[in-house]
């Protein structure tokens, strides 16, 4: 169950990584280190295997979130009451 609220977890970093990035761009200066020294590995090993950027996109968030997404469906099919039961779980 940890690995599934790791990927929460992940999700909603990168989601705020996204919408910081584009307010970067909108030259509003928003850096958080933090959320960079935590993605910023993990791009660098996908932009090592797949060239990531098309002009001004990077793809290298959205890969890691379809790797995430592939985790979970593993995990769902490999142990579908652990899935459900975690599901719920955040669901109140």
């Amino acid at each position: 169950m940890l690995i599934l609220v790791l990927i929460d977890l992940m999700f909603i970093i990168i989601f705020i990584h996204i919408v910081l990035s584009w307010m970067q761009i909108l030259w509003v200066r928003i850096k958080i280190k933090f959320i960079d020294s935590i993605l910023e590995p993990i791009y660098e090993k996908i932009k090592n295997i797949i060239p990531t950027t098309i002009w001004p996109f990077e793809l290298a968030p959205a890969i890691v979130i379809v790797i995430l997404l592939f985790v979970q469906i593993f995990i769902a099919n490999y142990d579908p009451v652990l899935f459900t039961n975690y599901k719920n779980l955040i669901n109140f």
